[in-house]
């Protein structure tokens, strides 16, 4: 047994009722995970609804399992407030047209509301490594206990998109870009993300990874069929396993790596207890195309040769974002949602094939947090890797 919360994974190849039901209940049971619940109390079911997407295009939680833990919860007298804040306003027309967008209107009923709280409130974490003083979303604190429900993808930034990163959603929209700018290093940011999680402390964390997204996530990649659900009490050996079920490890997700560091998580998926019909071997996807390239090779140590060798893999797997014109539609989102301010529209032919404008990235301002890449509607912000990075990933499968 390892002293980290053991992870139910459990198989579940489609979205219908009969399936979901069949899963998610068995997924829950395993991990025991409904055990808090109390007739009367207040449960805020924390999703991800990074933007105003078809629940079809695998960037939100699917409606379909929501509406099913829904239903577990207020059979048990639960109240339950379905909500995230997006990037972009967290006001009631912004966030309404998301709802809407990502099929969560249709989950209203008796016991189930969506949330409508839109205050800010200050939190103080003397205890955080990055967060000590933030902004957070105010309806968290309507609820007796969180629920974080998220999904598994790509992340340009991150490496990966899910449990422990979805908690980012708790920082109101307009504020993330300020958070992206005090801590625009890769380590920095993944403590943020563990700051948030050991501040609110969900007491349940589900995983859809029935169909997931690979390859130019979190918002512009492809739907990959995976096939599982996954649940735990605590996120950072449930990250562990969705970073195994795609082929990655600590070395590939900046918040696995910073969890460990803290002794919150495990260094690899073998000291972590798998629950469920699945082994991770019989569910991986071998192939799954990454966002970028995260490289495991840091040659630490003392001497100038390791340095050398440290500074040469750093620049060999650089990436950064970068437009592809032909599919811009100038439409200005990368350049209101930039935290440094390092994008400016230049008179450019974009997708319409007429004179218009396209972004121009400055390079000596860009802090590579990659909000550009995830906040474009058409995905035309791409990761770009330098050539051997490219060839890396060509080798890869990637």
């Amino acid at each position: 047994m390892s002293g980290f919360e053991p992870v139910a994974l459990v198989k579940c190849d489609t979205y219908k009722e009969d399936d979901i039901r069949k899963a998610l209940d068995e997924s829950l049971s395993l991990c025991d995970g409904l055990s808090f619940v109390k007739p009367g109390m207040k449960v805020a079911i924390k999703v991800n609804l990074v933007s105003a997407m078809d629940p079809e295009k695998a960037a939100t939680t699917h409606p379909a399992l929501l509406k099913r833990l829904c239903e577990l919860l207020t059979d048990r007298g639960a109240q339950v407030i379905l909500g995230d804040s997006p990037g972009g306003l967290f006001t009631p027309v912004f966030v309404g047209n998301v709802y809407r967008a990502c099929g969560l209107n249709d989950l209203v009923r008796e016991g189930v509301s969506l949330n409508q709280n839109y205050s800010v409130k200050s939190g103080e974490f003397p205890e955080a490594v990055s967060l000590k003083s933030f902004n957070y979303t105010g309806w968290l604190d309507d609820a007796d206990v969180i629920i974080n429900f998220s999904k598994l993808k790509t992340h340009a930034m991150m490496g990966m998109s899910c449990a422990v990163k979805n908690m980012f959603g708790t920082i109101p929209g307009t504020t993330k870009p300020e958070y992206h700018m005090r801590f625009p290093e890769e380590k920095a940011f993944a403590n943020v993300m563990v700051d948030l999680n050991e501040f609110f402390k969900p007491v349940l964390y589900v995983v859809d990874a029935i169909d997931g997204m690979e390859g130019n996530g979190p918002t512009a990649g492809e739907k990959r069929h995976i096939g599982c659900i996954l649940a735990s009490k605590r996120p950072y050996a449930l990250d562990m396993v969705c970073a195994g079920l795609i082929g990655m490890g600590i070395s590939d997700v900046q918040t696995l790596l910073v969890a460990k560091e803290r002794g919150l998580g495990p260094e690899n998926v073998s000291e972590v207890e798998i629950l469920g019909n699945l082994t991770l071997s019989d569910a991986k996807i071998p192939d799954f195309k990454r966002a970028t390239i995260h490289q495991s090779i840091t040659f630490e140590g003392d001497g100038i040769l390791n340095k050398i060798k440290a500074l040469g893999v750093k620049v060999a797997f650089n990436t950064k974002p970068l437009v592809k014109p032909s599919e811009c539609i100038g439409c200005k989102k990368c350049f209101e949602t930039c935290p440094a301010k390092a994008i400016t529209m230049v008179s450019a032919a974009n997708k319409t094939g007429k004179s218009g404008q396209i972004p121009q990235i400055d390079r000596s301002k860009c802090i590579k947090c990659f909000c550009c890449q995830e906040f474009c509607p058409v995905g035309a912000m791409k990761v770009h890797y330098n050539p051997i990075g490219k060839l890396v990933n060509v080798i890869s499968g990637n």
